[in-house]
């Protein structure tokens, strides 16, 4: 069982080629679990990079369509909005909610954010995966 984060979704569905790591990672036979806040996130990343030039329309649609269907266990967030807050002094409320899962799940983040990898505070196993 791993935790995801939007960025390493983000990663394994739009990049080309995606790191070999992430990819053996995401498809290695763990379970991946995730807050429902995820869809909207990818969502969100794949937009900007459309909008800076860096992704095609087509391929982000592609790449959503593709997050929307990985099988993944999806949490609503309100649970982890109190352990999100705790953390608010190193992370954003986003990654918060990514960090606060892990630990309840006791389960290894996998994410591509070296800033979410390195906050302090918190008991979570962060596996930090560089971007393909």
């Amino acid at each position: 069982m791993i935790v995801v984060d939007a960025s390493a979704v983000v990663e394994f569905v739009a990049r080309q080629p995606v790191s070999f790591q992430l990819a053996r990672r995401m498809l290695g036979g763990s379970e991946l679990h995730a807050p429902h806040l995820i869809d909207v996130e990818v969502t969100h990343a794949l937009r900007k990079l459309v909008n800076r030039g860096e992704l095609g329309s087509d391929r982000a649609s592609d790449a959503r369509i593709d997050a929307s269907e990985l099988r993944m266990v999806r949490y609503p967030h309100i649970p982890l909005l109190g352990r999100a807050w705790e953390l608010r002094h190193s992370l954003s409320t986003y990654d918060g909610v990514y960090v606060a899962l892990a630990e309840f799940l006791r389960a290894p983040l996998v994410t591509c954010d070296a800033h979410l990898a390195h906050a302090p505070g918190h008991d979570a196993e962060i596996e930090l995966f560089a971007p393909g």
